[in-house]
């Protein structure tokens, strides 16, 4: 081979040395980018859906903390501690049931008695309204255990005969008063009794009027003994909560009607 030609050979072999040198390299950055990206996209399918999904999971969080208008507890008429559990003749409550946080009210009263928490903090506001008023409400019976109910029942059966004694006494775990959300008032109008003219009281009226504003109604209303079962007790309170009172009131209604059961 002429020397002129082998110059050329060797350029030409070391231009073909170059490129396939180049072409390797493209190859193996090209196969080194694609293994990064794929090992990012396993990492992140390998995350936790909660850290993987932050942004969906943090709106979906927020909707479920936001507050209603009207909850599940506010209208539950079938749980025993929720403030609108309906009790009557045909939904009894457990024997073994008491509140937890029953307290003793500190309220002018003709006995000790007791309420929820939440009962007598209304029961306060309604007492102290009607003393702006110029009227002096009295606490009569709050909070009744099972036990209670039961020798009180039996009383007015032996009084009044069992017709006569269901009209004006629930049988034991048929009576709101085990709930801890209803309290029997009075006052000196009626020499601390409870007797139907309280309700043509000051004082009886003024409950009428006012009680739903602290978030109680008159339970057993005048000519609704048909629907309630019992004859009219305008000095039995039964707390319920404002908004769900001043409904009833509003409606005048009674629970059964209101909710649509008996």
């Amino acid at each position: 081979m002429r020397i002129k030609d082998k110059k050329r050979f060797v350029i030409a072999c070391s231009g073909l040395v170059i490129l396939l040198i180049l072409i390797i390299v493209v190859v193996i950055i090209g196969f080194g980018h694609k293994n990064n990206t794929n090992g990012s996209a396993d990492n992140q399918k390998n995350l936790p859906s909660s850290a993987a999904q932050t942004p969906t999971s943090n709106k979906s969080e927020s909707a479920t903390n936001s507050p209603s208008k009207s909850t599940e507890t506010t209208m539950d008429i079938t749980t025993t501690d929720s403030l609108t559990m309906l009790v009557n003749k045909n939904h009894p409550i457990p024997e073994s049931y008491v509140p937890a946080d029953l307290i003793t009210v500190d309220l002018p009263s003709t006995r000790d008695t007791q309420l929820r928490t939440v009962a007598a903090a209304g029961l306060t506001k309604l007492f102290d309204a009607a003393s702006e008023a110029g009227l002096e409400l009295y606490c009569c019976s709050g909070y009744r255990s099972y036990e209670t109910q039961s020798e009180l029942y039996d009383w007015n059966v032996s009084t009044y005969g069992v017709e006569g004694a269901d009209l004006v006494s629930a049988q034991p775990g048929k009576s709101e008063h085990q709930l801890g959300l209803a309290m029997d008032v009075t006052s000196a109008s009626v020499d601390f009794d409870l007797l139907e003219s309280f309700g043509t009281t000051a004082e009886g009226q003024f409950i009428k009027d006012n009680a739903y504003k602290y978030g109680f109604i008159v339970r057993y209303p005048q000519g609704k003994t048909d629907i309630t079962g019992y004859a009219y007790e305008p000095w039995h309170l039964r707390y319920l909560g404002v908004d769900v009172a001043t409904d009833i009131y509003n409606s005048g209604k009674t629970m059964e009607e209101y909710f649509g059961t008996n």
